[in-house]
Order: structure tokens, then C-alpha cells, then sequence
């Protein structure tokens, strides 16, 4: 069996879920209520296992685009009974599978299931300047940002099929998307999402931090904090930022820039003997390759700021 995922995320409690859901379903008695989860992040077995015994109607939310390759891999879409108790043990039976996962997510529709696959095949094929994107619409590391970035017509599009989308954040909060009332009634038609350079910039930064947190995992495991990984995400973002006021560039030295601030600490930039450094990386120089150069007497003077 392959390592488990891990995420710069805090775990859900699976009964909290349950009760999203049915307070969700409470406040929209009229709609259908489903449940989306993202099964690249669970363990295969474990989810097939509980869809079994749940013995729920599901389908695979890509299954009707070209993305339906993906299979049982790719992201399922549940209806969820309107039986509470029903509806909350198995919601509970599947959370339990992956509740650091940042897999699930639930919505209120009034469409059939088609038309949800389609809204949902539309957020995924996405293309920028003619390059073919897979955009991982059912992670909800990237689902809040993607919703954010659309522009009018790409929102009106979801919000023809989709009436109230929500999630947990990182940290258990609920966020809410509600179907915004269109002024204009301009909705985008296509079946794809494209997306503009401004777009496009906006989601890859967004996900740079969990790129990073991955990266810790594979390199320098022990900088990584086994609890509170939420918070942990936070410090990642701003450290990522005081980089790039620092004109700091490329992964490589991004994340040179983040161990430096995780074992020499957070401010471990300010230091005085520094001021070269970054002068130079202002220029175009590589952080990296300036690190070669850094004295012992510098070195110690930097960790020594964490005792």
C-alpha cells in the first residue's frame, strides 16, 4: 500500500460534515443535495469500500467529458439521501476514510445530473492562451480561489447550474458559496473555462504554498509540524510573501528562502549582513548560489537567532 497523502490542512470531524450537510439541505428544502468528493485524495480501496456499503447513487462528475478517463480516480459525485440519519452515517463513513483530505465538498442544485457533470467538466478543462489545463475543481486547496478568479460570465455559467457550493477551509471554518443574482444575465457558453494570464497567475500562486509544503515533506520532513498545519500553511504563505518582496524567484530558491525562514527564523531576512544579499537578488542573482558565499561567521549569527 502506498504512503498515506498528507496536507497543509487541519482534519475534519466527520460529524461536523454531517451537520453541514443536513443544515445546507435545511435551508434549501426545494433543491437536490449532493455530495462531491475528489477520490484522487483518498485511499482507493477504503473509498470503494465505504461507496459499497453506503450503497448511495453516484456517478463520476467528469464521466460525460473528455477528463472521463480519469475514472474512479477522478472526482464523484454523490446525491445524498433525504433520510438524516441515513444521509449522516454515511457521510461519517466516508470522511472517516481521509478527514486531513481536502476532498469533500457539497452543493444544492436544481439541475439533473448531466448538467452538474457538465458545470463541473467546464471548471476542470481549462485552457490558457491555447495550453490545456486539468484544473483540480474538487480539491478544496484550489476550489476557493478558482471561484474567485472567474470572471462574470465564467460565475454566471456555474451559478446557471449550481445554486450554493460549500466547503471547510484549512482550518474546519465553513466557507459558503452562494450563486450570485446576475445584473447583466451574461453567462459564458463554452464548455471549457479559459482563463486570461491574469487568472491563470492568480491560481498558480494560490497553490504555490501547498507546492512548497510538498517539497518540505520530500526533502526536510522534520521542518514540517505533524499538528496544526493549517496555521502551518499560513506561515508558508507569508513567508512566500517577504520572498517576493525580496524579488526572490524560482522554486528552487523560493524554497530555500522558506527552510532559511523555518531554521533560522521567520525574521532571519533582516539581518544586517544580509543587505548584500538581497541587493543582489534584486538584480537577478540566484539566493542559491549567493548561500555559497555566506561565511560561518554569518551562518552562526543566523541560528543562532532560533536559541
Amino acid at each position: 500500500m502506498s504512503a498515506a497523502l498528507e496536507f497543509a490542512t487541519d482534519p475534519i470531524d466527520p460529524s461536523s460534515l454531517a451537520q453541514a450537510v443536513q443544515e445546507l439541505t435545511v435551508a434549501q428544502p426545494s433543491l437536490r443535495a449532493w455530495l462531491l468528493i475528489d477520490a484522487a485524495l483518498l485511499e482507493p480501496e477504503r473509498l470503494a469500500s465505504a461507496l459499497r456499503r453506503n450503497e448511495w447513487t453516484y456517478v463520476g462528475a467528469l464521466a460525460t467529458t473528455p477528463l472521463a478517463a480519469y475514472g474512479t480516480q477522478g472526482p464523484q459525485l454523490l446525491e445524498i439521501p433525504l433520510d438524516d440519519d441515513v444521509a449522516a452515517e454515511g457521510i461519517r463513513r466516508l470522511v472517516s476514510i481521509g478527514p486531513e483530505a481536502p476532498a469533500f465538498s457539497w452543493l444544492v442544485s436544481n439541475q439533473p445530473i448531466k448538467n452538474l457533470q457538465a458545470c463541473f467538466g467546464y471548471l476542470a478543462q481549462a485552457r490558457q492562451d491555447g495550453l490545456k489545463l486539468h484544473c483540480r475543481m474538487s480539491d478544496t486547496r484550489v476550489l476557493p480561489a478558482l471561484l474567485a478568479t472567474l470572471s462574470g460570465s465564467q460565475t454566471g455559467r456555474v451559478a446557471q447550474t449550481i445554486a450554493q457550493w460549500q466547503w471547510f477551509d484549512r482550518d474546519g471554518t465553513i466557507v459558503d458559496w452562494l450563486a450570485p443574482v446576475s445584473e447583466d444575465g451574461i453567462s459564458d457558453t463554452g464548455d471549457h473555462l479559459e482563463l486570461d494570464a491574469l487568472q491563470f497567475s492568480s491560481l498558480i500562486n494560490a497553490a504555490e504554498a501547498d507546492g512548497i509544503f510538498a517539497q518540505l515533506l520530500e526533502t526536510v520532513a522534520q521542518l514540517v509540524p505533524r499538528t496544526g498545519r493549517a496555521l502551518f500553511h499560513r506561515q508558508l504563505q507569508g513567508t512566500l510573501g517577504h520572498a517576493t518582496d525580496l524579488g526572490v524567484t524560482g522554486n528552487p530558491d523560493r524554497l530555500q528562502f522558506v527552510v532559511l525562514s523555518l531554521t533560522c527564523g521567520e525574521d532571519f531576512y533582516k539581518h544586517p549582513a544580509l543587505s548584500d544579499t538581497w541587493q543582489s537578488v534584486a538584480q537577478g542573482a540566484s539566493l542559491t548560489a549567493l548561500m555559497k558565499d555566506w561565511s560561518d561567521v554569518l551562518w552562526n549569527a543566523l541560528e543562532n537567532r532560533t536559541q
